[in-house]
């Protein structure tokens, strides 16, 4: 393996490239970068690439026993299917849970008061909500 290796590169040559920094591009704060791996993850948990491919409606009706039509949010019955609407909730659901990690993480910290304990009862029920609705 490693003599095709070593006539592949005889043979080829890396370019002599000077590259240079380009002036007007400056390095992201972290704020930013957090923004778009959150925004990223938001999309990418509410099936957007699902929902782009399928096209399914916003939310769907379900016909009761009195033959009234009611809207429904969650698609039953179908385990690989979804309404955007469910999408939606899932991923608001995936991140109040991680946010309320965050907050926990942060209401933990040593300039943080002990007696300010509000952060920590926020942080808890972020992550309590989301575990029993999501």
């Amino acid at each position: 393996m490693e003599t095709l290796y070593r006539v592949l590169f005889l043979l080829l040559k890396c370019p002599n490239l000077k590259l240079k920094k380009l002036p007007r591009v400056h390095m992201p704060s972290a704020i930013t970068v957090y923004a778009l791996v959150v925004v990223s993850y938001f999309l990418i948990t509410r099936g957007i690439i699902y929902n782009v491919i399928v096209e399914p409606p916003s939310i769907g009706c379900m016909t009761d026993k009195h033959g009234h039509e009611r809207p429904v949010a969650f698609l039953a019955y179908r385990v690989n299917g979804q309404y955007i609407m469910e999408g939606l909730v899932s991923s608001f659901l995936f991140r109040m849970g991680s946010l309320g990690f965050i907050i926990l993480d942060q209401s933990n910290a040593p300039n943080i008061p002990k007696c300010s304990r509000f952060l920590l009862f926020i942080g808890f029920v972020c992550v309590l909500l989301s575990f029993f609705y999501g």
